[in-house]
């Protein structure tokens, strides 16, 4: 019996990473242009700015599922011009395949420790994203594109809102686990009282960092 490496031909590789790197490249610009920049005009950017203002919440499986078709109606019929039936369905496979990794990778940053040096390093660029500069690391999965269009910013220490700490951040007495503690810095209240909520709100749809 013929190993998988020997079954599936290199160019059939090679073409679902290519789909893979589109990707990346797509969620950089939905994430900087479609998300951030319009500030709340249309689904997607209502979306996630809701989310900057409260970071427990998470688009709706059904949103997510939506997005997936509505990438696959417009990417296929392209790449099916470009590179013929089978190359562009090997290609939007990579590509969905990789927004669902990033979707996985995405939720899991807000809700689980870091487990590998990437882990952290995601965790890192994409907190201070949340709240040191919204404007800058747009890029969740990979800075290449942030670097490349002059958009990414050394997160340095990352100073996170108390009532916006991950609960993977903070240990048993609210303090940041020792193990964190070179990476951020927790400063302000725990409350959520409405008039923070609006606040908040207030600031992520300015594409401002929130307040500590």
């Amino acid at each position: 019996m013929r190993s998988l490496r020997s079954a599936v031909p290199a160019s059939t590789v090679l073409t679902v990473v290519a789909g893979g790197v589109a990707w990346t490249a797509t969620e950089y610009g939905l994430h900087r242009f479609a998300m951030h920049t319009l500030r709340g005009r249309g689904l997607a950017s209502r979306e996630h700015l809701t989310h900057h203002a409260d970071v427990t919440y998470f688009s709706p499986a059904s949103k997510k599922a939506l997005s997936a078709v509505a990438t696959t109606i417009a990417v296929l019929p392209v790449a099916t011009m470009v590179a013929g039936r089978r190359r562009a369905v090997e290609f939007t496979a990579g590509m969905i395949g990789t927004y669902l990794g990033y979707e996985v990778a995405h939720r899991r940053i807000h809700t689980h420790a870091p487990r590998s040096a990437y882990g952290r390093w995601a965790r890192r660029s994409h907190l201070h994203h949340h709240f040191g500069a919204p404007m800058r690391n747009h890029g969740v999965t990979t800075n290449v594109w942030d670097r490349l269009f002059g958009s990414y910013d050394d997160p340095g220490v990352v100073t996170v809102p108390r009532r916006m700490a991950p609960v993977w951040l903070l240990d048993e007495h609210g303090a940041v686990r020792a193990d964190f503690a070179d990476d951020y810095v927790v400063r302000g209240s725990a409350d959520r009282s409405g008039v923070q909520v609006e606040a908040d709100r207030t600031d992520a749809f300015a594409n401002a960092a929130p307040a500590v």
